[in-house]
């Protein structure tokens, strides 16, 4: 029985080719769209599940309250150092901690094998405690979990091993590290990890032990609660122990550990627990991430985006199952008169458009396969065709196309099933109005989502745009930076700025420690003289060489820049003198106080600078302290426009005669501030790709409408150009429904996508005023879409010889 419903639910499929033809390729968009999303949201879902009872692992972060007038709230994913392993000593549901540092906070360092010539630049280098395998675990394919008990040694990626000694084994041999870290030149390698043990939020190159001296010894030294926050600590909870119990005890620990050390500066903490698997997909708001984290919400949005198109495409089959109805009116009759009983026809029915759904599935996903290459590079991801052999994906296409199925099925079958025998006799299937007003009511949803889709892909443009137009307040075109890692390039800073100098095009050369493309992460806190550390401003700090206003160009308000000579004499910008209540006449001269590890320190104020972006546009402007470094681990130059390249050959060829084992690597500060935008840039490609799909679904279910329409209005049409219709006339009489739906779905679609993006656009501080052209723009564009798609059908029945038409009267 199943046999011949599906042989008959093939004929049908057949029969009626064009309606086939345009379900199939709206289903199928419909289900490569799902597809990719599926593949995206999967790669995204799932870190730091692989380490053992990662249920129990949770990351202890930071709430510095802003309640003060100049202070603002700070959400920080770091602790500072005595922090472990004093929640270790005093809460025994605590089975280990560990501590992790990312050393490129303080510079990306050089590593090679010792003895090579020249040696590479790994960022996500970090320090750990030797407790750092007891809780996280990566598969050891040389060495052991006690890799990292031994000072001045580390563990490597096994991608990194291959970079450094090929195939031989790295165990026991020696690497050297060249940067500001402070580690001594020589380790000693002690494991290999396997780093495709499991997705994570790490994601480490190599890992160096903190027993090793120098920035680690520091670090195991430091009992200062307060100050220091760099570090990442990590719990391992005891089974049996729920962690919202732990949570209500570090209140009074804070207070018990560093209540007093807050108390004399007048500043609030929050320590708080976030479980480890929810740190890749639950970390918005939540500042000094360790590595680069995506966030739930936009996986909440494709998802919706997915299944939005996925609707667009069931509407269509709706619209022209219900509408063709006519056609099937003889089939249906003749199976009721041989004692067909309603629930077989809906099956039947439903099996159509079940077949026809995995149809759709099986095309799309060599489809996807062949995409994939693009897919990547506009999600910015690493997908395979592996990814597709997931059980969960798999799963998921079954259940697609089943749902899918059913759910642009079940409308037409009940309507279908329910048709009397003596209406199919009487040839009066398809009359009732409600089947009309539903289809409209369809096609407005269709064009609802369309709109609002077209305005928000507009409004999401115009905001990244906006990121990469608006005045930074500094000159980012023609302006790159030289790294300078090692010790050989930093004794040779300056004899490299002099030659560089020399070069035709570059116009001025300074040095800083943040680049302009950076966040700056050095808080500190400042209070005037003569007040108390709980009347503080928070700010931060950069480090920079002379001549940097010039060189980035910023602009100087007052005073004058840094000279060599300067040790705590800074420049300012405007945010700090506001915050801080100096008049900007007495701004100059002025002087500031800062608490450290060494006691307070006191700085004069020698320039103002005017405020510039150093950070991302969803943050303010804060108060930014610029202190003269001797030896900068990054030389910024300002180049002439229209030679680069001959220019950075030049100072190639100067910096190999006189920097030793140390690549020539530079960047493109414009480039490094657009990437503060890719995620805005990303949303936006991967918006427009999937309005451009919705459209085109939307675009073919009203095509399949039109031609259902003018082959209805087919004897009408006739009548009307024997009595001297015009062309004209018959194209308004088949386009003016359309369009007035079209009309009703931008009334509908402009104040949900203007709530939606106004919304979005919150999470920034400075961004675009959503303007009345866009969504005329977006309305606009939807009709000329209808009016091209439905006028194109018009004409071609107003062409039509009305004898052809009118001939079987």
């Amino acid at each position: 029985m199943f046999k011949n419903y599906l042989k008959i639910a093939w004929r049908n499929l057949l029969k009626d080719k064009q309606q086939t033809l345009i379900n199939l390729l709206g289903l199928t968009i419909g289900t490569i769209s799902c597809l990719t999303i599926l593949l995206y949201v999967f790669d995204q879902t799932g870190h730091d599940q692989h380490h053992d009872r990662a249920s129990s692992i949770h990351r202890v972060r930071m709430i510095t309250d802003g309640s003060g007038a100049n202070t603002e709230t700070i959400n920080s994913a770091t602790t500072g150092p005595p922090i472990a392993f004093a929640l270790k000593e005093d809460f025994p549901e605590i089975e280990q901690v560990t501590r992790v540092i990312n050393i490129d906070l303080f510079n990306v360092d050089m590593i090679k094998a010792s003895g090579a010539e020249e040696g590479l630049y790994e960022p996500r280098a970090y320090l750990a405690d030797s407790t750092f395998f007891q809780i996280f675990n990566y598969r050891m394919l040389e060495g052991n979990s006690k890799s990292l008990n031994e000072p001045s040694t580390l563990v490597l990626s096994s991608t990194l091993a291959k970079k450094l000694f090929g195939d031989e084994k790295a165990m026991d041999k020696v690497v050297e590290i060249s940067g500001f870290s402070g580690e001594p030149n020589k380790l000693t390698v002690k494991g290999v990890f396997d780093e495709d043990s499991g997705k994570s939020h790490l994601n480490p190159n190599y890992i160096i032990s903190m027993n090793t001296p120098g920035l680690g010894a520091y670090v195991r030294q430091v009992t200062d609660y307060v100050t220091n926050t760099f570090i990442y600590t990590y719990v391992k909870l005891k089974p049996g122990t729920r962690a919202d119990g732990l949570q209500q005890k570090l209140p009074d620990f804070l207070k018990s550990r560093a209540g007093t050390q807050l108390e004399e500066r007048g500043i609030k903490r929050t320590l708080l627990l976030q479980p480890v698997t929810d740190i890749h997909l639950y970390s918005a708001g939540i500042t000094s991430q360790i590595d680069r984290v995506s966030n739930i919400q936009y996986l909440y949005m494709l998802s919706i985006l997915a299944l939005f198109i996925q609707l667009i495409a069931c509407v269509n089959f709706i619209n022209l199952s219900t509408a063709r109805a006519n056609k099937r009116g003889k089939e249906i009759g003749i199976r009721k008169v041989v004692g067909a009983d309603k629930g077989s026809l809906i099956f039947q029915f439903l099996g159509e458009s079940v077949l026809l759904s995995f149809c759709a599935v099986l095309i799309s996903v060599p489809i996807t396969i062949a995409l994939l290459p693009f897919i990547n590079e506009l999600a910015d991801s690493n997908l395979s065709y592996v990814n597709l052999l997931n059980g969960g994906i798999i799963l998921s296409l079954i259940l697609l196309a089943v749902l899918t199925g059913l759910l642009a099925g079940i409308y037409p079958a009940l309507v279908l099933s329910s048709v009397k025998t003596a209406s199919v006799l009487k040839n009066v299937i398809n009359k009732d109005s409600k089947s009309g007003n539903l289809r409209r009511a369809l096609v407005v949803f269709q064009f609802v989502l369309s709109i609002g889709l077209i305005s928000i892909v507009i409004i999401i443009w115009q905001q990244f745009n906006y990121t990469q137009e608006k005045n930074l307040g500094f000159k980012k075109e023609n302006l790159i930076s030289l790294e300078m890692n090692t010790e050989s390039a930093r004794t040779n800073f300056y004899p490299l700025k002099s030659q560089y100098l020399n070069i035709t095009g570059v116009k001025s050369i300074t040095g800083n420690w943040v680049s302009l493309s950076e966040d700056i992460n050095y808080e500190l806190d400042l209070y005037l003289p003569g007040k108390s550390a709980e009347e503080h401003i928070e700010g931060y700090l950069n480090w920079v060489g002379e001549d940097y206003a010039e060189t980035a160009g910023i602009t100087l308000l007052d005073g004058r820049g840094l000279r060599q000579t300067d040790s705590t004499q800074v420049m300012v910008n405007e945010s700090t003198l506001r915050a801080m209540g100096i008049p900007k006449d007495r701004a100059i001269g002025s002087k500031m106080v800062s608490a450290t590890d060494d006691g307070n320190l006191e700085f004069e104020i020698v320039g103002v600078v005017s405020d510039f972006h150093y950070a991302s546009f969803k943050e303010a402007i804060a108060p930014l302290v610029l202190q003269r470094i001797a030896a900068p681990r990054r030389m910024l130059i300002r180049l002439e426009a229209g030679r680069l390249q001959e220019i950075l050959t030049s100072m190639e060829q100067i910096w190999k005669s006189t920097v030793v084992s140390t690549p020539f690597m530079y960047s493109f500060v414009d480039k490094g501030v657009e990437r503060r935008y890719e995620e805005e840039k990303r949303i936006g490609k991967i918006a427009a790709f999937f309005t451009i799909l919705a459209i085109l679904i939307a675009t073919l279910g009203l095509f399949g409408l039109v031609s259902y329409t003018a082959e209805q209005k087919k004897k009408e049409i006739g009548i009307r150009k024997v009595l001297g219709a015009s062309i004209s006339s018959v194209v308004q009489l088949l386009t003016k429904d359309f369009i007035k739906l079209v009309i009703i779905a931008f009334i509908l679609a402009v104040p949900i996508s203007y709530l939606l993006m106004q919304r979005w656009l919150e999470n920034y501080t400075y961004k675009i005023d959503i303007e009345w052209w866009i969504f005329v723009l977006a309305g606009s564009g939807a009709l000329v879409i209808t009016f091209l798609t439905v006028g194109f059908q018009s004409i071609k029945s107003a062409t039509i010889n009305p004898v052809e038409s009118l001939r079987a009267e």
